[in-house]
C-alpha cells in the first residue's frame, strides 16, 4: 500500500513544514534524515494524522487520508514514538495486545485471532520468552522491539517509526534496524523511519528524504541522491563519502 504526498503543509508559531509531491511505496524502507529541527518528527506526525492534516494533501492508495474515518485509518497506519513509558504496569504480552485495539469493537474483548496476532508479533521480534515480563523492566533496545511488535500486531499497512535507534548501543541499533528491514521485505508494508545516524540510514534505506528547515532538499535511492555537496548543504559542515567493503561511509 503506497502513501502519496501531493501538497502537505503544517505550521505552528515557530515552524513551517511544506512538502510537494513524494511517494512512499510498499515493500520499501524510506529513511527521513536531516539536522535537528528539520521537521522529521513533524512529518511523521502529519502522515500519522497526529497533527492536523488538510484534506487532499496525503493519499493512501488513492484515498484521501484526512477524509478517511479515524477507525479505518487506525487499522492502516501505525506510529511508533522514540520512547514510551506506559501509565500502567503492563506485561510485554498485554502491552503488545493494545495494538489490536483498532480491530476491536466498543466494549469487545480480545478474541483468539487477537491473541494469535500478539504471539506472532512477539515471535517475529524474538521476544516470546519475555512475554510475561513487565514492560518497564526491559532494556531500551528491548522496549523498541516491543513497540515494533505492537505495531505488527496492529497489522497496519504503513509503519511510521520516529528515531527507533536513539540512545541504543551499536548491537541493538543493528538489531532494531535489521528487524525493520526484514519486516519491510517480508510483509511488503510501507515503512518510514527518521534517523540521525547517516551511515545506518544509507545502509538500510531503499530511499532517503533529506529535510532541512521544513523543506525537502533531495529524495531518492541513496546511490542516486547521496553526495558530499548535498551533505554539506543540508548539515552546514563539510563531509566526505568513502567506500569500505562495498558500503558508503560518511566521514565528518
Amino acid at each position: 500500500m503506497s502513501l502519496q504526498v501531493r501538497s502537505l503543509a503544517y505550521s505552528n508559531k515557530n515552524f513551517t513544514l511544506r512538502l510537494d509531491a513524494l511517494e512512499f511505496a510498499a515493500g520499501r524502507l524510506t529513511g527521513i534524515v536531516g539536522p535537528n529541527g528539520a521537521g522529521k518528527t513533524t512529518l511523521l506526525k502529519c502522515l500519522g494524522v497526529l497533527l492536523p492534516l488538510e484534506r487532499k494533501s496525503v493519499f493512501l492508495d488513492g484515498r484521501d487520508l484526512a477524509a478517511m474515518p479515524a477507525a479505518h485509518r487506525a487499522r492502516r497506519l501505525s506510529y511508533v514514538p522514540q520512547e514510551h513509558v506506559p501509565t500502567f504496569s503492563y506485561t510485554v504480552r498485554d502491552f503488545v495486545l493494545t495494538g489490536r485495539a483498532a480491530h476491536l469493537g466498543l466494549f469487545a474483548l480480545p478474541a483468539a485471532r487477537d491473541a494469535a496476532a500478539v504471539e506472532e508479533a512477539l515471535e517475529f521480534v524474538g521476544l516470546r520468552p519475555f512475554a510475561g515480563r513487565p514492560y518497564v523492566q526491559l532494556s531500551s533496545g528491548e522496549r523498541r522491539l516491543v513497540l515494533i511488535a505492537r505495531a505488527l500486531a496492529q497489522d497496519a499497512d504503513v509503519l511510521l517509526l520516529d528515531e527507533p535507534t536513539t540512545f541504543l548501543d551499536p548491537r541493538h541499533e543493528v538489531e532494531v534496524l535489521g528487524f525493520i528491514k526484514r519486516l519491510t521485505r517480508e510483509r511488503r508494508i510501507t515503512v518510514l523511519v527518521t534517523l540521525h545516524n547517516l551511515d545506518m540510514a544509507v545502509k538500510y534505506s531503499d530511499a532517503l528524504v533529506f529535510l532541512k528547515e521544513g523543506r525537502v532538499h533531495a529524495a531518492g535511492p541513496p546511490e542516486e541522491v547521496l553526495s558530499e555537496s548535498l551533505l554539506e548543504d543540508v548539515y552546514d559542515i563539510p563531509m566526505r563519502i568513502v567506500h569500505c567493503d562495498g558500503h558508503k561511509l560518511i566521514v565528518r
